[in-house]
């Protein structure tokens, strides 16, 4: 077990010489291998928390299971794997309150969305007209101006892109910071045979 000597200093290989178990741990006798310090350490055995999970995907929404260590610190806008799916935390509640960030021990529950895919909405202009569309995209999938989209059989050209910061006339963004793509339809010219 490697760990810093309360003698040299120095993090090193320490041997355990015995040890037993004590309420919430464990106690060991320890000897540092680089100084040769004998001494003991409580070392706390981590409980797991089990938390309520509201998981949603769209306009869907789930009650599932979350397990961490009761220490972990959970975040708004931290990405963590609910059932094997990579999912976004949008909001904690801790011990009746909304918070940003608490210890796993005092969640009640966590609101999340998947993320291992994105939706990413666009506007198409087609003249006087204008349409909604949406792409499920991967969230680190670049979209940039100038890239040509398939929507459902149509094609567009992107021309702007709307993130929570800023709109970008010039260069891409990753989905998972797109707010809206707005495209203009290409025109498709149909040959006659």
């Amino acid at each position: 077990m490697k760990l810093v000597c309360p003698n040299c200093g120095k993090e090193s290989e320490h041997e355990i010489v015995s040890y037993k178990e004590v309420k919430d741990g464990v106690e060991y006798v320890l000897r540092c291998r680089n100084c040769g310090y004998t001494y003991r350490k409580v070392i706390k055995e981590e409980k797991m928390k089990d938390i309520k999970v509201i998981w949603s995907w769209r306009d869907k929404s789930q009650v599932k299971r979350y397990s961490t260590f009761e220490d972990d610190v959970i975040s708004v806008g931290e990405e963590i794997r609910v059932d094997g799916i990579n999912s976004l935390v949008t909001a904690i509640d801790s011990r009746g309150k909304r918070v940003e960030r608490a210890r796993a021990g005092d969640v009640d529950t966590l609101w999340v969305k998947r993320f291992d895919r994105v939706v990413v909405k666009v506007s198409v202009n087609r003249g006087e007209r204008t349409t909604s569309h949406e792409i499920i995209a991967s969230p680190d999938e670049e979209f940039y101006i100038g890239d040509i989209i398939d929507l459902d059989g149509h094609h567009a050209v992107i021309h702007k892109i709307k993130t929570e910061e800023r709109f970008i006339h010039r260069g891409g963004a990753m989905a998972r910071e797109i707010v809206r793509i707005y495209a203009k339809a290409i025109r498709e010219v149909r040959r006659k045979h």
